[in-house]
């Protein structure tokens, strides 16, 4: 998160029957410091930081026919199932291609990884 990101607190939700003092009285004296512009009670949660994480970068998914901004998104999508698939299915025709004999070309020959991503100037 970054600079903008209003602060977020931890409450306790594992027991139910202890919800009023433990979830609800909290949340709203948290709420009503905001409100009244005075310190919350309670201390924020430590959210961590990437200094080094461009949420900026762009990258072009060949395999997936994709444009992915940042790079917290591109780790997830090249975890998703969608991309594990389209990887699952292009090592397959590969594999094939070369048993065949013949040498394929995957269209991707300009890749820089071997996941198809290309990443943008």
């Amino acid at each position: 998160p970054g600079p903008n990101v209003p602060p977020v607190y931890g409450l306790e939700v594992s027991d139910l029957q202890r919800w009023e003092e433990d979830v609800l009285k909290p949340a709203l004296e948290i709420v009503e410091s905001f409100i009244q512009g005075r310190e919350p009670p309670a201390e924020p949660l430590r959210m961590e930081h990437d200094e080094k994480e461009n949420k900026r970068s762009h990258r072009v998914c060949e395999l997936c026919d994709r444009l992915i901004i940042g790079d917290r998104e591109w780790a997830a999508h090249t975890r998703s199932k969608s991309h594990l698939h389209h990887l699952k299915k292009r090592r397959k025709l590969e594999a094939s291609g070369r048993a065949g004999g013949t040498v394929g070309d995957s269209g991707d020959a300009e890749t820089s990884d071997e996941d198809g991503s290309l990443p943008l100037p």
